[in-house]
């Protein structure tokens, strides 16, 4: 069982069914981070759900649960 948390339309639902990965707080729980690039390909749906992301700025990996913006650390996102 996942923990949605909150209501979530169901094509996103189904598409998180469809993964691997833990689902927690809204977020896909990845522990390798995921390009945008890599995310599109992967499921458009689920582009904002990754915990664990690569900055498209400077390619460093962070975790959205404590810095950065959509898909810039914190450092590339000010």
């Amino acid at each position: 069982m996942r923990d949605y948390g909150f209501e979530l339309e169901p094509a996103v639902v189904h598409s998180v069914n469809n993964t691997e990965y833990d689902f927690y707080n809204g977020l896909l729980q990845n522990l390798e981070s995921i390009s945008i690039a890599d995310a599109k390909q992967y499921d458009s749906l689920l582009i904002l759900r990754w915990r664990n992301r690569e900055c498209i700025q400077c390619q460093q990996s962070f975790d959205i649960t404590v810095e950065g913006l959509l898909y810039k650390c914190g450092v590339c996102a000010k």
